[in-house]
């Protein structure tokens, strides 16, 4: 099975993903940049639509909101919000970040929770920047490389001998963000880190992998035997044990808000 298809089939799957959880980490991007009435925005990987509900109220009837996804249960349930709100200035498009084209036509473009899917996250960016007009932004999220015990599932592979790149590094810290995104051009970067870890169990620690599971383009673990499979997973258990504290294992959740802007300095310098 192809990565895309992965994506596809794990977050189609994930019918119960819309929550108050869920939407309230979405739309906090709307905390640090919103569109104004009138714009044109577009929402990538919409899921299941809070953002591209939220810009769509923003906007007003004279602008405009595009989602696009590859997810169809997802897109499903966004469309059903969508005519729960009457609202008429959203258009849902079922289809790839990395096929669907624009050119200078968005005065936003959100992307929450999704970027760290796209294999060259680089070229995404820069597309973006295309996308963009003059003075419009962009506006994601990403997390540290060590949420959601990213470094210790890493670790754990590495006793083995197995090397599995970790999702959240390219953007993982703020260094990073800053470099892909002046990389791609833009400029006025603000980066807003929000702690939404908490203390688990060791119990619901060590239930948050299980020894397989790994959303990256190369995951050498759908390669292994199953006896490498739970000497990994034993290792991991091993680690996360080793993280106990009084009140529990430490799950961090550093979300990083992030905002920046295509200045009509930069777009006219780059042309």
């Amino acid at each position: 099975m192809n990565y895309k298809q992965q994506v596809i089939d794990f977050y189609n799957a994930r019918t119960n993903y819309d929550n108050d959880v869920t939407r309230n980490r979405a739309i906090a991007l709307f905390d640090y940049t919103s569109a104004q009435p009138g714009q044109s925005v577009l929402d990538v990987a919409a899921g299941t639509g809070n953002i591209a509900i939220g810009a769509a109220k923003r906007v007003g009837a004279n602008g405009f909101v595009i989602g696009i996804d590859i997810a169809t249960e997802l897109l499903k349930i966004a469309q059903q919000k969508i005519q729960n709100e009457n609202l008429s200035n959203v258009q849902l498009i079922e289809v790839g970040a990395e096929v669907y084209e624009a050119s200078n036509q968005f005065d936003a473009i959100y992307c929450s929770y999704a970027i760290v899917l796209f294999p060259d996250i680089s070229a995404i960016l820069h597309k973006w920047y295309r996308f963009l007009k003059p003075d419009g932004f962009v506006a994601f999220t990403c997390s540290s490389e060590n949420s959601y015990f990213a470094l210790s599932i890493v670790e754990a592979c590495a006793k083995h001998g197995i090397t599995l790149p970790n999702l959240h590094e390219p953007l993982g810290t703020p260094t990073r963000i800053q470099h892909l995104l002046t990389q791609a051009n833009f400029s006025q970067i603000e980066i807003h880190p929000r702690q939404l870890g908490t203390y688990l169990t060791l119990e619901e620690a060590t239930s948050r992998w299980n020894g397989q599971f790994w959303l990256h383009q190369n995951n050498p673990l759908l390669e292994l035997e199953p006896e490498k499979i739970r000497q990994i997973k034993a290792s991991y258990d091993d680690a996360i044990a080793a993280l106990e504290r009084d009140r529990g294992v430490w799950h961090e959740e550093l979300i990083y808000y992030v905002v920046a802007r295509k200045i009509a300095e930069n777009f006219e310098f780059s042309r």
